[in-house]
């Protein structure tokens, strides 16, 4: 499957189930060899359009047009392994995090998938130096890390496996917010 095809289908699966509430909010991206391939700035994750990913060279810090999670993505890809990167708002990881502790599932299938979900603590959650300094050591040991009040951020080899690692993060995160209701 194509890179826009594959980013097309994710999309609207981020939106279907509800892991997107902002139409223009998340963003992912896709590592071949030296190429980036990210969301555009400002489009909507549910309904792309071929226009709507910018390429980018690896060695580029912030190709015009990418999202603004771009510095991100990048310090991620050239720190790990991981081909593909989703970063979504999701509502109940991002109610979850906002104590600042890192997310202990209290569901059987959650502790399967995770001892532990980390939450970083930065100063400025979005698009930060600070993000992009942080992430890639914990993306690198966990595959998956929620930003405090911000949103997920799930690495993998494939988008269908990043957006796998988004749904269990989120299940968790809604099991636990639940089960204290």
């Amino acid at each position: 499957m194509d890179v826009f095809h594959e980013m097309e289908r994710i999309g609207r699966m981020l939106e279907s189930r509800g892991l997107i509430l902002s139409a223009r909010s998340g963003n992912m991206s896709i590592r071949k060899g030296d190429r980036i391939f990210i969301k555009r700035s400002g489009a909507m994750m549910g309904y792309l359009k071929e226009n709507d990913i910018v390429e980018a060279d690896i060695s580029d810090e912030h190709p015009e047009g990418a999202s603004v999670e771009y510095k991100v993505h990048r310090a991620i890809y050239l720190n790990t392994d991981h081909t593909a990167i989703i970063h979504a708002h999701t509502p109940y990881a991002i109610v979850e995090s906002m104590d600042g502790e890192d997310i202990v599932p209290v569901d059987a299938e959650g502790r399967y998938y995770f001892e532990r979900i980390p939450v970083l603590n930065v100063k400025e959650a979005i698009s930060s130096d600070e993000v992009a300094e942080k992430i890639p050591a914990v993306i690198k040991e966990h595959g998956v890390a929620i930003v405090k009040g911000h949103g997920t951020f799930a690495a993998a080899m494939t988008l269908e496996d990043a957006f796998s690692r988004i749904t269990e993060v989120e299940s968790a995160c809604m099991l636990r917010y639940l089960r204290r209701r």
